[in-house]
């Protein structure tokens, strides 16, 4: 009963902030969105994901069952049953829900013109102040510079800050959050074309829909953005993680004589799903999805402190059935602060997975149109003969590029326009649609010793109309609709098998040399699997243990399974049945 009226004053609260903020569409929602929750969801009888058609559904009907309030049940609702109750952490679960619950106003309740100022030590809200000047220029003219706005926040918060320390206030428990409505919205118009394949990955690799907020949380889905460490694209990569998932940059020249950059982070469909497989390698290297997607965010050696840490301080919840998410959530609530000061897990860190999940609940009730999902081939040019991007539009109306679906653009769009949205990775210059190619984007597509494969992206079944034509310069590498993602479990070896249950070992802290062991063995038959049977789930199953593997070796790991091997030899967990597969 007391939670069914937090709950209340949660809905009443967010519908007042909606109206006052003239957010009709978002109050409107909220009725649905905030709505006090009946029974818990069981995690164990998920509902059937609806097939895949070119209606409109709801971001969140269309994958529910992939929803962490139904993957991970009472952690993110709250809801405890009294077979809950034994969760080792359970009495941190109001802290984390408190953490949940700031995070979703944020996302969805405050626009970016908000402010809000909160007592750390005592939970309560001390001052909600709004830039009423900025939102209503906002309002009336749909533009301004969200950079600028942070500028304005920041000064403001400052001198907030400030007066509450004069007040007698400790500047280390006050808490500030501000919120993002405005750019989570914008960022989902700009995800719309791509969320459907995100979804769809994010199922064949058996993470849940938080996954398909890292891109939002991270860049608000901006593919140009560049971090100050030097992560790029919306899903944030590094480098060298870009250049390991054959992810380049290098540059064509045109007829004009003049150079066009090719920057291929710059297109979601080909770093999405070397990001996605990051997130899986690195929820299997720290034993948990949810840790995992912090681990994507703040670097897993943090992860492997965090949990040597939990091990340490945090050894009153180790029980046999403590995992590794329970460590996750220790470290969120009781044992922050003094994480924070030994390591550099601090404030972006702790609200990353909540802000992933108020993202998430901000877009819940959205409609996903899977008809502007953009349907493309992903082909290489392997023509002998060099040729221009003239050329291959020329080509292109002979087989009747109208009749394509170009997805991007309307037919009226010029066709040199509609490769060039099709294509935002190619630096190609904006032309009318009344003109012609222009001579500074006329591409050479020319293969040579000096560049990578050159890459680009066509309406589907283009390549076989080409080929029909008797032009075979270009090579099918991939197609993107409604099948693509497709999980094939006749691939499932006992291998894999193998794997998952060393997988399961890690998430109740099997973090253990001997572990490790198994793991290498693993990474070696993965290999050869991979070349029998070159398949893209081979070659993505490869790529993910390879990701493990490599962070094991941290030193932060070492440190971890030493204190691991320690401490669960203490709790005395019952042995798990020896392991043979991995040494036949």
């Amino acid at each position: 009963m007391e939670q069914q009226r937090a709950w209340w004053r949660l809905f009443l609260i967010a519908l007042t902030l909606a109206v006052s903020l003239n957010l009709p569409r978002l109050a409107a929602a909220l009725q649905t969105y905030l709505a006090p929750p009946t029974e818990p969801v069981a995690a164990t009888t998920p509902p059937a994901p609806p097939a895949a058609t070119h209606a409109t559904v709801t971001f969140g009907s269309f994958a529910a069952d992939l929803h962490p309030d139904v993957r991970y049940g009472p952690y993110f609702t709250g809801a405890l049953t009294p077979a809950d109750r034994s969760i080792p952490i359970a009495p941190l679960l109001p802290d984390f829900q408190e953490l949940l619950t700031q995070y979703t106003l944020r996302q969805t309740v405050d626009d970016n013109f908000t402010i809000r100022v909160y007592d750390g030590a005592r939970g309560e809200l001390l001052v909600r102040y709004e830039l009423l000047d900025e939102r209503q220029r906002y309002q009336k003219t749909g533009v301004i510079d969200w950079d600028e706005v942070d500028r304005r926040r920041r000064k403001i918060t400052r001198t907030l800050l400030d007066n509450f320390v004069a007040r007698g206030f400790s500047r280390e428990a006050l808490v500030v959050r501000w919120g993002r409505a405005n750019q989570v919205q914008e960022a989902y118009l700009r995800a719309a074309p791509y969320l459907e394949y995100e979804i769809r990955l994010a199922r064949l690799l058996n993470l849940s829909l938080l996954s398909t907020a890292v891109s939002i949380v991270e860049t608000f889905s901006d593919d140009r953005r560049v971090s100050p460490a030097g992560a790029r694209s919306r899903y944030q990569l590094m480098p060298y993680l870009l250049r390991r998932y054959g992810i380049h940059h290098y540059t064509l020249r045109t007829a004009a004589g003049n150079r066009v950059r090719v920057l291929e982070e710059w297109h979601p469909l080909l770093t999405m799903e070397p990001a996605f497989m990051v997130m899986r390698g690195y929820a299997n290297a720290v034993g948990h999805e949810v840790p995992g997607l912090s681990a994507y965010h703040t670097g897993p050696a943090n992860l492997f402190r965090i949990y040597r840490q939990f091990l340490i301080e945090g050894i009153a919840y180790l029980k046999p059935g403590t995992t590794v998410l329970d460590a996750y959530l220790w470290a969120l609530t009781e044992g922050f602060d003094e994480l924070a000061r030994r390591t550099t897990f601090r404030n972006y860190s702790q609200g990353y997975v909540p802000a992933l999940y108020g993202t998430l609940r901000a877009l819940e009730h959205l409609p996903l149109d899977t008809s502007r999902t953009v349907r493309a081939e992903l082909v290489q040019v392997v023509a002998a003969e060099p040729f221009y991007l003239s050329d291959l539009l020329a080509l292109l109306r002979s087989v009747g590029a109208d009749t394509l679906d170009w997805r991007v653009a309307p037919s009226t769009t010029s066709l040199y326009n509609r490769f060039r949205l099709l294509n935002p990775h190619l630096e190609l210059p904006a032309t009318p649609d009344s003109a012609d190619v222009p001579l500074s984007g006329d591409v050479y597509f020319a293969i040579t010793d000096n560049t990578p494969p050159i890459r680009f992206f066509l309406p589907l079944g283009t390549t076989r109309r080409l080929q029909r034509l008797g032009f075979h310069g270009l090579r099918l590498l991939q197609r993107f609709d409604h099948t693509t993602f497709t999980p094939t479990a006749q691939e499932y070896t006992p291998w894999d098998q193998a794997y998952a249950r060393l997988l399961d070992d890690i998430r109740h802290f099997g973090f253990t040399f001997a572990n490790r062991t198994r793991l290498d063995a693993l990474v070696v038959r993965f290999e050869h699997l991979a070349e029998e049977m070159p398949s893209p789930y081979r070659q993505r199953q490869l790529q993910i243990i390879r990701t493990h593997a490599r962070l094991w070796q941290f030193g932060a790991w070492a440190q971890l399974a030493h204190t691991a091997e320690a401490a669960t030899g203490r709790l005395r967990l019952p042995a798990r049945p020896p392991e043979t597969a991995e040494t036949d």
